[in-house]
């Protein structure tokens, strides 16, 4: 048991992406319901240290404990991605409404979202899902697990809740840019 609790602690810190137990299952041909358990045993090691294991955008990946992230960040060269007032504005509505085309963002925040969808999508924040039947067949957007991991959210389901048309209603109520 110590040998595969080792070997699934190795594999999730060497992961630039979040790890599956599905996937080290697969790879490295070992039980998942042995995985599982060791998985819980590194949980309970890690839950009080200055390392912490989330499961995020369905897998699992070890990140610093919040209450010292300001003491790391000052040994760490933090890129993180930047995101104004109108990128989280479009990202919002795109992980909300989602799958939603680009006329019904615009519709919501009363204002165009060309610049906003390019850069999200340049970020891998939002990803081109499909496409909606009907004239034109405009592309339905949505978010990516790097959204997942961005936010730290094992699911979309993760996100509060929040009344979008409320907020952008207030928000053109009061003439706001």
């Amino acid at each position: 048991m110590q040998e595969v609790e080792k070997i699934l602690e190795a594999v999730i810190f060497v992961s630039e992406e979040p790890v599956t137990i599905e996937e080290i299952a697969r790879k490295l041909e070992l039980n998942i319901d042995e995985l599982q358990e060791a998985l819980e045993r590194i949980k309970s090691k890690y839950s009080n240290g200055g390392v912490i294991l989330k499961e995020v955008a369905g897998g699992y990946k070890f990140y610093t404990a919040p209450e010292i992230s300001s003491y790391v960040k000052k040994f760490v060269e933090d890129r993180p991605i930047k995101l104004s007032k109108h990128l989280l504005e479009v990202l919002a509505i795109v992980a909300y409404k989602q799958p939603v085309t680009k006329k019904e963002i615009e519709t919501i925040r009363g204002r165009t979202a060309d610049g906003a969808i390019k850069s999200l999508l340049e970020k891998r924040l939002i990803q081109v899902v499909g496409r909606k039947k009907g004239p034109g067949r405009p592309k339905l957007y949505g978010t990516t697990d790097d959204f997942l991991v961005h936010f730290g959210l094992k699911s979309i389901e993760d996100l509060p809740s929040v009344d979008l048309e409320e907020i952008f209603e207030e928000g053109m109520d009061r003439g706001s840019d």
